[in-house]
C-alpha cells in the first residue's frame, strides 16, 4: 500500500502538468473535429463521416499520450521493454495508439460517449443541410449527418477495413507516413463497425418494443409494480445495486483495460478460440482474420492483468475510483453553482467550457489512479505476466515500413520487489 502511494505522488509531482497539457489538447482537437464533421456533413453526410471518427481518436490519442507520459514513474512496468524492442518515440506511440483503438471504441461506444458525438454531428449537419436546403427535407439529398445501417456506411466499413489490410500486407514496401493511413483506416472501420452495431441494436429494441407480446409484457409488469409492492421493491432494488456495479466495478475495470493494451500486456493465456480460427484460414482471409484477431487478444490479455490482480488490488482501485469518481461530480457541482441560475444561451457557451476546467484537475487524477493500479499488478510476483509470445503464430507485422528491420522480443521479466529478485522467463 506504501509503494502504491509512493507511487501516485510520484505520478503528481512529475507529471501533472503534461497530463493536464495532454487533456486540454485533446478536449481542444475533439471538440474542433466534431464542429468540422458536423459543417462538412451539413453538405456531404460522407464527407462529415469521415471527419467524426479522427474527433474520437483524439480523446483516445490524448489518453494514451498521458498513459505512456506516467510510464517512466511506475516501478514495475518494464518502461524500457521498449527501448529493447526498437520500438520507441513515434514508432511505439502509433503501436500504442492502433492497440488501445479496439477497447477505448468499445468502452466510449458502452459509456454513450460515441453516441454523444453522433448527436452533436447530427445537430450540427441537420441545421446546415436544413437552412441550405430551405427546410425542405427532400432537397437535402446526402447531407443533414444521417447514419443509418445502409449502403454508404456499409461500403465505408468495408473499403476502410480491406484498405486496412492492403497496408498490412505491404508495408514493408512502403514509406513511413503510411503509418498514419494505416491508423486512421483503423481508426474508421473501428468507428463504423461500433456505430453499426449501435444503430442495429436501437432499431432492434424499437422494433421489439412495439411487438404485441412485449407491449402485453410491459402491461403486465406494470400491474406486478402497483399491486405487489414488495416484488416491486425486490426488482428496483435489483436494478440499483447493477447501476451500483457498473458504476463500482465495470468504469474502473475498463480504464484498467485501457492501461492494460497501452502498455503492451504481453500474451499469456490466447483464447483457445482464436487458434482454433488461425489454423483453419488461409492466404488473405487468415490475414484479414489475425489484423482483427489480434487487438482481441490484447485486449483479452488486459481483461487477464484484471483478474491477476486480485481482489485486493482490485478493490483498492475500485474504492479509489468511487472517490475520486464522486470528487468529481461535487467538483463539476460546485463550479456550476457559482454562477447559479443562467439563461441556456450562456450555459450553451460556457458549459464545456466550465466541465474542462473541472477535467483539468480530475483527468490528471483518474490517470494516476489507473495507472498506480496497473503498476500494482505487475509488481505482483504471482501475477507473471508476459512470459510469452502471441499464440498467433505468422501473425503479420502490420505496422512494417521500409527501413525496419526485424527485433528480437526480450526475455518475460517478472520482478519480485519484495526479495530483491527477478525470475527470467526466456
Amino acid at each position: 500500500m506504501l509503494q502504491a502511494l509512493r507511487t501516485f505522488g510520484r505520478i503528481l509531482a512529475r507529471h501533472w502538468p503534461a497530463l493536464a497539457a495532454w487533456y486540454l489538447g485533446g478536449e481542444a482537437v475533439h471538440q474542433l473535429l466534431v464542429q468540422l464533421a458536423g459543417f462538412v456533413g451539413g453538405l456531404t453526410t460522407l464527407g462529415g463521416l469521415l471527419i467524426l471518427p479522427l474527433a474520437v481518436a483524439a480523446r483516445l490519442v490524448s489518453y494514451v499520450a498521458m498513459y505512456l507520459t506516467v510510464q517512466p514513474s511506475l516501478p514495475h512496468s518494464r518502461a524500457e521493454q521498449g527501448a529493447q524492442t526498437g520500438e520507441t518515440g513515434p514508432r511505439r506511440f502509433v503501436q500504442a495508439t492502433l492497440t488501445a483503438i479496439l477497447p477505448f471504441f468499445a468502452f466510449s461506444a458502452a459509456w454513450g460517449m460515441l453516441d454523444a458525438d453522433l448527436i452533436e454531428f447530427f445537430r450540427i449537419a441537420s441545421d446546415i443541410a436544413l437552412r441550405d436546403a430551405g427546410y425542405d427535407l427532400e432537397q437535402l439529398g446526402d447531407r443533414g449527418g444521417i447514419v443509418s445501417v445502409g449502403v454508404l456506411s456499409v461500403a465505408v466499413l468495408v473499403i476502410a477495413l480491406a484498405v486496412r489490410l492492403l497496408l498490412a500486407r505491404f508495408g514493408d514496401r512502403l514509406p513511413s507516413w503510411t503509418l498514419a493511413v494505416a491508423a486512421y483506416t483503423e481508426v474508421l472501420w473501428t468507428f463504423m463497425l461500433f456505430t453499426l452495431v449501435g444503430q442495429w441494436w436501437a432499431d432492434t429494441k424499437e422494433w421489439f418494443a412495439g411487438r404485441a407480446g412485449v407491449v402485453w409484457l410491459e402491461g403486465i409488469g406494470d400491474w406486478v409494480a402497483a399491486n405487489i409492492a414488495p416484488l416491486a421493491t425486490l426488482w428496483q432494488g435489483a436494478g440499483w445495486v447493477f447501476g451500483f456495479l457498473v458504476a463500482a466495478v465495470l468504469v474502473p475495470a475498463s480504464w484498467l483495460t485501457v492501461a492494460g493494451v497501452t502498455y503492451g500486456t504481453s500474451f499469456d493465456a490466447t483464447p483457445p478460440v482464436l487458434r482454433r480460427f488461425d489454423k483453419t484460414l488461409h492466404g488473405t482471409a487468415s490475414r484479414l482474420f489475425k489484423i482483427v484477431a489480434r487487438r482481441f487478444e490484447e485486449l483479452w490479455a488486459a481483461v487477464a492483468l484484471i483478474w491477476r490482480g486480485g481482489p485486493v488490488i482490485f478493490g483498492c482501485l475500485a474504492l479509489a475510483y468511487a472517490l475520486w469518481a464522486a470528487a468529481e461530480r461535487f467538483g463539476s457541482r460546485a463550479v456550476l453553482g457559482l454562477f447559479g441560475g443562467q439563461e441556456t444561451s450562456f450555459w450553451a457557451s460556457f458549459l464545456p467550457l466550465l466541465l474542462v476546467a473541472v477535467g483539468v484537475i480530475a483527468e490528471p487524477l483518474r490517470v494516476a489512479i489507473v495507472a498506480t493500479a496497473f503498476d500494482a499488478v505487475i509488481g505482483r510476483p504471482a501475477a507473471e505476466l508476459g512470459t510469452r509470445e502471441s499464440g498467433l503464430d505468422g501473425e503479420p507485422n502490420d505496422l512494417t515500413v521500409a527501413g525496419d528491420v526485424e527485433h528480437e522480443r526480450p526475455v518475460g521479466v517478472v520482478g519480485k520487489q519484495e526479495h530483491r529478485e527477478d525470475d527470467v522467463r526466456p
